[in-house]
C-alpha cells in the first residue's frame, strides 16, 4: 500500500508517476484525511470516488501523457490502461468510448477461428468508463481482490478472465463494460497507469462518449 512518507515537513510523493495532477489529489487526500497513513484502502477508495469528479471536473488526456515513463506500445495484461481510440464502426454504434480507461486481459489474431477479421489484432479489457462513479467504486473493490500481490508496486497486475469475472458478486457490472479493441484502431501510445495510482484515475473525467451517450451507463 502507499504509505503517507513525510521527509522535512513536506509530503513525498507516492503516486509512481511525476504527474502534477495525481500528486496534487494525493496531497488533498492526506489533508482532508489526517488520521489516516495508507491509501489504496477502502477508505480511500471511496474517498476519492467522492472528491475527484467535483474537483477535477476537467482533466484532459494530454495531462497523463505528460509522463513518457507510462508510455507503452502494446497492451500489458493486468494493468490499467488509458488510450485514444477510433472505433471502426463508429457510423453505427449508438455510443463509443475514444478515451477507454482499460484492464485488459488477452489479445490475439483475428482469423483462423477466432474472433475478428484475418489478419487484425484485438485486444479484450473493462472499461471502468462504462460504469458510473457508485458503480465503477463497486466494481474496483470486486477487481483488486483479483490482483496478484499485497502491496500496490510495479509488477502489481490483476489476475482477470471470464470465468473470473462472472464468479465476482455482481458479474453484471463487468458484462457491461467488458469491450473488444482493434489493435490498428489504437490512436495513441497506451499509457499505463501505476498500480499506486489505479484508485486515483479510476474516478478522472476522462471519457470522451461519442453518440448517444445516455446509453453508455444503460445497463
Amino acid at each position: 500500500m502507499a504509505n503517507k512518507k513525510v521527509e522535512d515537513g513536506k509530503l513525498q510523493n507516492t503516486t509512481g508517476t511525476e504527474l502534477d495532477i495525481l500528486k496534487g489529489i494525493e496531497a488533498a487526500f492526506y489533508k482532508n484525511n489526517k488520521s489516516s497513513r495508507k491509501r489504496n484502502t477502502e477508505r480511500s477508495l471511496k474517498w476519492f470516488s467522492q472528491y475527484i469528479p467535483k474537483a477535477h471536473n476537467r482533466v484532459r488526456m494530454a495531462q497523463l501523457m505528460r509522463d513518457r515513463d507510462m508510455w507503452a506500445d502494446t497492451i500489458r495484461p493486468g494493468t490499467m490502461m488509458l488510450f485514444n481510440y477510433d472505433a471502426k464502426h463508429k457510423a453505427t454504434l449508438p455510443v463509443w468510448d475514444r478515451f477507454p480507461l482499460v484492464f485488459a486481459w488477452d489479445i490475439w489474431k483475428g482469423g483462423d477461428g477466432q474472433y475478428g477479421e484475418s489478419g487484425a489484432t484485438y485486444f479484450i479489457g473493462i472499461n471502468l468508463h462504462y460504469l458510473p462513479p457508485a458503480l465503477r467504486f463497486a466494481a474496483m473493490k470486486m477487481l483488486l481482490s483479483k490482483r496478484n500481490e499485497k502491496r500496490y508496486k510495479e509488477t502489481t497486475r490483476l489476475k482477470i478472465s471470464w470465468s473470473i469475472l462472472k464468479g465476482l458478486a455482481n458479474s453484471k457490472l463487468f458484462e457491461h463494460s467488458v469491450k473488444i479493441y482493434r489493435m490498428d484502431h489504437v490512436r495513441s501510445k497506451f499509457i499505463i497507469i501505476p498500480a499506486q495510482s489505479w484508485e486515483m484515475v479510476t474516478f478522472l473525467p476522462l471519457a470522451r462518449f461519442e453518440g448517444k451517450k445516455a446509453d453508455a451507463w444503460r445497463m
